[in-house]
């Protein structure tokens, strides 16, 4: 099968909302998505790069067209969307796994830091961090939504992390780190645990 060419793109530098960067979404594919939505201010930058996708849309839109006979198709929403404050959200996935059911193969964004170091155990990018996304256009067509495109998000570079803290976190609680008792070892801890809850019951 011949490898498609697909469009890339790099965005203007923006805040992450909701990132799924380190572990995908499975809630509503067994798979799991990686996501991130972008928000980007009002402003030349991000003018000139919502018109160079739109542009590329349109495109993409006019090649199913044609592919289809020359008629006139169904359109489907770019995932781009105003916010409240006059700037943009942009939509950004990829699926943790890709292929067919002949060959199938995992895939994740790569993680950057500021300075284009390759990220090996990446830190749980949170809401509020800077980052700048490369991706593809993806065209596509179905007889329910009509015709369009997502953004295959490929990579992103993080500018300034804001660390995600689950709501269970020892900060989330009021604590604060003093002087006293220390754990020796984590596994120690949990076998002390598990033995007390044992005999609760």
């Amino acid at each position: 099968m011949q490898k498609r060419n697909f469009i890339k793109f790099t965005s203007p530098i923006g805040t992450a909302v909701y990132p799924r960067l380190n572990t995908p979404d499975t809630k509503f594919d067994k798979d799991g998505v990686y996501s991130v939505d972008l928000d980007l201010t009002d402003g030349k930058p991000t003018n000139e790069f919502v018109a160079a996708i739109r542009k590329a849309a349109d495109e993409a839109y006019k090649a199913e067209c044609e592919k289809r006979g020359g008629k006139k198709l169904k359109r489907a929403e770019l995932p781009i969307k105003e916010n409240e404050d006059g700037g943009l959200r942009i939509k950004f996935k990829l699926k943790a796994k890709a292929g067919n059911e002949e060959r199938s193969w995992a895939q994740k964004p790569m993680l950057f830091d500021a300075q284009g170091n390759p990220l090996q155990n990446p830190p749980n990018v949170g809401s509020g961090s800077t980052i700048r996304v490369s991706f593809e256009l993806i065209p596509y067509f179905t007889a329910m939504v009509g015709a369009g495109v997502s953004l295959r998000m490929k990579a992103v570079q993080i500018l300034d992390l804001k660390e995600y803290t689950p709501g269970d976190s020892f900060d989330s609680y009021g604590f604060k780190a003093t002087d006293g008792f220390v754990v020796s070892s984590q596994s120690d801890s949990t076998a002390t645990s598990d033995t007390e809850d044992e005999s609760d019951f």
